[in-house]
């Protein structure tokens, strides 16, 4: 018996979830700043100044997120008396339409001929982009662009972008914090230690447990902070995972057709090279690992922790309605 899928439940579940989960990193922050005053005994200061760390990084990716993505993978606007980038353009216009959006998102090229590969961002519907490759533009017909443009439109539509988008602000505010406390504490073990064993005996004492103090509270900064960075990293690799199948199923949805999209996805397997332009922070976005890491592509439980992407062979075996193992066997050369 077949399963009929409510994808305005999922999206209307997918909001609920970015609720959630932005309410669990900002307690996390929370708790992270409270431990460190509870530990030294200096309530509220560190509860608020990481509050306040990982509000600053929401607002700075909510108001200027999209263009930060765009200059880091040094993408650039569609050029209008190019023909594959304005067939490109009539494509996101037309399924724009029919997914029932008010406003076509942006259109934007990554130079890249030995890479195929696209990506979404954007903070909301209305000021949203659509990113690919120039190698996309030349080594995919126009069924297989449409997969591609239904699988990031359904990122889109489902608030997907704005999920990811807030979620690695909030991770990004506790790697800054762990960042800051490691270099700190490596700087005032490195110089303040000095500084102590430089001083008169008479003061010697009082001196060591002074820097033996800071050097206990930065690593214990240092230390949750790497706790923290830790849970919140895999929550964002499993948000990142769980919503790439669903993106697939959408784009199905969207074009009537799992045929573009999974031969899309096979071009990526067997054409496709590594994004030199690409970064650990932005590869989630993208519909396939543009960094090409084997790890994505393996089922193994430590994969399924530390993956950015579902295995595509299992992807392609979905869409092809085939098994995982002769869809892996059928790539084995490439992944």
């Amino acid at each position: 018996m077949a399963v009929t899928v409510d994808f305005y439940e999922q999206g209307r579940k997918n909001v609920r979830k970015t609720i959630g989960l932005v309410m669990v990193f900002l307690v996390m922050m929370f708790a992270f700043g409270l431990i460190i005053d509870l530990i030294f005994g200096i309530l509220p200061i560190f509860t608020l100044v990481f509050l306040a760390v990982a509000l600053i990084q929401l607002l700075i990716s909510l108001s200027s997120g999209k263009e930060i993505v765009l200059r880091s993978v040094k993408a650039r606007e569609i050029r209008s008396d190019d023909l594959e980038e304005k067939q490109l353009k009539n494509i996101v216009e037309e399924l724009s339409l029919a997914v029932g959006m008010s406003k076509p998102p942006e259109v934007y090229v990554i130079d890249d001929d030995t890479v195929i590969n696209a990506f979404a961002t954007g903070r909301k519907t209305e000021d949203s982009v659509i990113c690919v490759t120039s190698g996309l533009l030349k080594n995919l017909d126009r069924e297989e662009t449409s997969g591609v443009v239904g699988h990031e439109l359904s990122h889109i539509v489902n608030r997907d972008v704005l999920l990811m988008t807030l979620i690695s602000a909030l991770l990004g505010a506790v790697v800054i914090i762990q960042i800051l406390a490691f270099r700190a504490l490596i700087t005032y073990a490195r110089f303040g230690a000095f500084g102590a064993a430089t001083r008169s005996r008479r003061s010697s004492k009082k001196g060591d447990n002074s820097t033996l103090a800071i050097l206990a509270f930065l690593a214990a900064v240092a230390g949750i902070g790497t706790l923290f960075s830790f849970i919140g990293r895999l929550s964002l690799l499993a948000v990142s995972r769980t919503r790439e199948y669903f993106a697939d199923a959408r784009a199905v949805e969207f074009t009537r057709n799992p045929v573009g999209l999974s031969r899309a996805l096979r071009k990526i397997v067997t054409n496709s090279g590594k994004l030199k332009s690409a970064n650990i922070a932005t590869a989630h976005l993208f519909i396939s690992d543009p960094l090409k890491r084997k790890i994505n592509n393996s089922s193994s439980f430590f994969a399924s922790l530390w993956s950015t992407h579902p295995p595509i062979a299992m992807r392609i075996s979905i869409l092809e309605n085939r098994s995982y193992q002769e869809v892996r066997d059928e790539f084995s050369k490439y992944l």
